[in-house]
C-alpha cells in the first residue's frame, strides 16, 4: 500500500465516510464508524434514547459497480430504509397484518455482533432459511426475539401469521395462467411488495405453476431481486436445461445480495423441496453443481465469523476434468476439528500421503454427532480415529 492509499483509507473506509458524509447532511444527531463491524453507530435525533447500528456490508456491494449517480441513490435508498426507518409498531394488532415471510441463507446474520438482537429464523431448505419481516413502505425490518417479548406472541405464531398474510397475498395476485411458448422461462422481478421467493412459502403455489409453465416448476431464487421459473419435462436431458441452470449460477455468482444457485421444485405432495438426484441419475452432474457451489459459499461465510477452540477446517469445491464438481474437507491427524459435511473426507497423515473417503463411508466407521447450535452442520472430532478404523478407511479411499 503506497503514501496515497494509507492516505485516503481501504475502500471499505472510504465508503464508510460517504455515508457518514450523507448521514450529517441529512441531519442525524451523531453518527460514528464503527471499523470492526463495517458499520456506523448513529442516533437520529435527540428522541432516540439508544443510538441504531447500521450494518454496510450489502449496501458497500451494492454500490461496488455503480457509478457515481447510482451510487448517490442507493446511499439515499439506504438512509430512509434503516437510518429513518419508523420502526415496527408496538401492538400485536397493529404489527400482524405486516408480517411477511423471506428466504435468505441460512448464514444471513451471522456477522452481527453477539449483543445484536437475533433475527427470527428456522430451516426451509439446503443452506437456506425462512425469516420474517415487517413490510414497510420503503422498506422491511427482520423480527427479533425481542420483539416476540413485547408483542406477547410465541415465534410459532408469528411464522403461522406470516405465511397466511403471504398466502393472502398470492391469491389476490393469481399469477397461474398458462404463459406462452413450448418452455417458458418466466422472471418474476421483485418491486419491494411482491415477495415473489416469498410464494415458496405458500402451501400449493409453486405446484400450481405447472399448467403455467407446461411441466413440473422449478423456480431459481439467485439474488433477492426476484425469481426464475421454468418447467421441467420428463424428457428433459442437462443439454435441454443447461443454459437456465448457466443463468441461474451466474446471477448468483454476480449479485449483491445472493441467494443461492439451487433450482427448487415440488415432489409428489406438491410440497417445495430441492431439485437434486442420486448419483447415477442423467441430472445429477446438473443438479449437485449448483449444491456444490452454494455449500462452499455458506461453509465459507459461516468460517469467517466462528470462533471456536477447534480448527474451523474448510469445505473446498474442486472439479474434475470431465467439468463435474465435488466438495473436500480435512480432517488431519491431531487436530481437534469441526469437519463441514462434504462429498469427501481428506486425512492427511504425517509420515504418509493423504487419502480421500467418500463421507457415507466415514459415517458408517466414525461417530459424527453434529455441533449444537451450527447451521450448516459441522461435526466435532477431538481425536484421530483408532488405527483399526483408520485401516478400514483406507480400505475403502477412493479418487475423487
Amino acid at each position: 500500500m503506497g503514501m496515497l492509499d494509507r492516505l485516503r483509507g481501504t475502500p471499505q473506509q472510504r465508503f464508510a465516510r460517504r455515508v457518514l458524509t450523507a448521514m450529517r447532511d441529512a441531519g442525524v444527531v451523531s453518527a460514528r464508524y464503527l471499523p470492526d463491524q463495517f458499520a456506523i453507530e448513529v442516533r437520529r435525533d435527540a428522541a432516540q434514547a439508544q443510538p441504531a447500528i447500521a450494518y454496510l456490508g450489502n449496501i458497500y456491494r451494492e454500490c461496488e459497480r455503480a457509478g457515481r449517480a447510482e451510487r448517490r441513490e442507493r446511499i439515499a435508498s439506504f438512509l430512509s430504509a434503516v437510518v429513518f426507518n419508523p420502526g415496527a409498531p408496538d401492538s400485536w394488532e397493529e404489527v400482524a397484518p405486516l408480517l411477511r415471510p423471506l428466504l435468505r441463507t441460512v448464514t444471513f446474520g451471522t456477522g452481527m455482533p453477539a449483543s445484536a438482537p437475533r433475527p427470527l429464523r428456522r430451516p426451509a431448505w439446503a443452506y437456506l432459511a425462512e425469516f420474517v419481516v415487517v413490510d414497510q413502505p420503503t422498506s422491511v425490518m427482520y423480527v427479533t426475539d425481542r420483539q416476540l417479548r413485547d408483542w406477547g406472541v410465541t415465534e410459532g405464531t408469528v411464522f403461522d401469521r406470516a405465511r397466511r398474510n403471504m398466502a393472502a397475498i398470492a391469491r389476490a395476485g393469481g399469477g397461474t395462467d398458462e404463459a406462452p411458448g413450448p418452455r417458458p422461462l418466466i422472471r418474476m422481478v421483485e418491486d419491494g411488495d411482491a415477495y415473489w421467493a416469498s410464494h415458496l412459502f405458500v402451501d400449493g403455489w409453486l405446484a400450481a405453476q405447472r399448467s403455467r409453465l407446461g411441466g413440473v416448476p422449478l423456480a431459481f431464487v439467485a439474488d433477492t431481486t426476484g425469481m426464475l421459473l421454468v418447467g421441467r419435462g420428463s424428457e428433459d436431458t442437462p443439454e435441454t436445461l443447461g443454459k437456465v441452470f448457466e443463468l441461474a449460477e451466474q446471477e448468483y455468482r454476480d449479485a449483491a445480495r445472493p441467494i443461492s444457485p439451487m433450482a427448487l421444485t415440488v415432489d409428489e405432495t406438491g410440497a417445495v423441496v430441492p431439485f437434486l438426484v442420486p448419483a447415477g441419475h442423467p441430472m445429477y452432474g446438473l443438479t449437485h453443481r449448483t449444491e456444490v457451489i452454494l455449500a462452499a459459499s455458506e461453509y465459507a461465510a459461516q468460517a469467517a465469523h466462528l470462533e471456536s477452540d477447534a480448527f474451523v477446517a474448510s469445505c473446498t469445491s474442486a472439479q474434475r476434468p470431465d467439468g463435474t464438481v465435488f466438495t473436500v474437507a480435512s480432517w488431519a491427524e491431531g487436530v481437534d476439528t469441526l469437519l463441514p459435511r462434504a462429498d469427501y473426507v481428506a486425512f492427511p497423515s504425517d509420515g504418509a500421503d493423504p487419502f480421500f473417503v467418500a463421507w457415507d463411508s466415514v459415517a458408517r466407521e466414525v461417530d459424527l454427532e453434529p455441533e449444537p447450535g451450527l447451521d450448516p452442520e459441522r461435526y466435532r472430532l477431538r481425536e484421530w480415529p483408532h488405527p483399526g478404523v483408520v485401516e478400514r478407511l483406507r480400505r475403502v479411499a477412493t479418487r475423487p
